[in-house]
């Protein structure tokens, strides 16, 4: 067996990302992703047996090495600081790697999400679900149904990175806190 070299995945990764910002998921193809990534097509089945395999596989990279993977070690502080430590590296990691968040975006919504991705991504929102049902019992945290509150909380930080990059506008220390307080503002008891 072949030992699979990780800078090839991260070519292929990259090529896949860019790719998916110009062409959109429906119009990519292995060929195309191994023409963007320098290799041969049938390297890049050395790697990924499928599309569907490759694209999984990228968006549970992405989302475990993201604000995912930082979850286990915000649980002890308090429940606003959690909040606004995923805040803050949620908006950091879509201003910072567009390319990146049209990728996911398109993939979450699309047909290849396989069963497992998709525990993967309910896992999340399951950790933010937990957190607003924890706010909603300590009384910090209106009682609205999560239902309406995750997409607030996704859609503000969706747009507002959407826009900073469109506008070429700086994410500064200052609006990250400025923008949590909007969006705590509009969740808190």
């Amino acid at each position: 067996m072949r030992v699979k070299d990780d800078t090839k995945v991260n070519a292929i990764f990259e090529a896949t990302t860019q790719l998916t910002s110009e062409l959109g998921l429906s119009n990519l193809t292995m060929s195309s992703i191994a023409k963007r990534a320098k290799m041969a097509c049938g390297t890049l089945y050395i790697y990924f047996d499928s599309k569907e395999q490759l694209l999984n596989e990228l968006y549970k990279h992405l989302l475990l090495s993201g604000t995912f993977s930082m979850l286990p070690s915000i649980q002890h502080f308090p429940l606003k600081k959690q909040f606004s430590v995923i805040w803050s590296n949620v908006l950091q990691f879509r201003v910072s790697n567009s390319s990146e968040v049209v990728f996911m975006h398109q993939f979450r919504y699309s047909s290849f999400v396989s069963e497992e991705t998709s525990k993967l991504d309910e896992q999340f929102l399951n950790f933010i679900r937990g957190l607003l049902d924890r706010g909603k019992q300590e009384l910090i945290i209106k009682d609205i149904d999560n239902g309406l509150l995750v997409p607030l909380l996704y859609g503000y930080a969706n747009t507002l990175a959407r826009q900073l990059v469109l506008d070429r506008t700086e994410l500064t220390q200052e609006k990250i806190e400025q923008s949590f307080q909007v969006c705590w503002d509009a969740i808190k008891s």
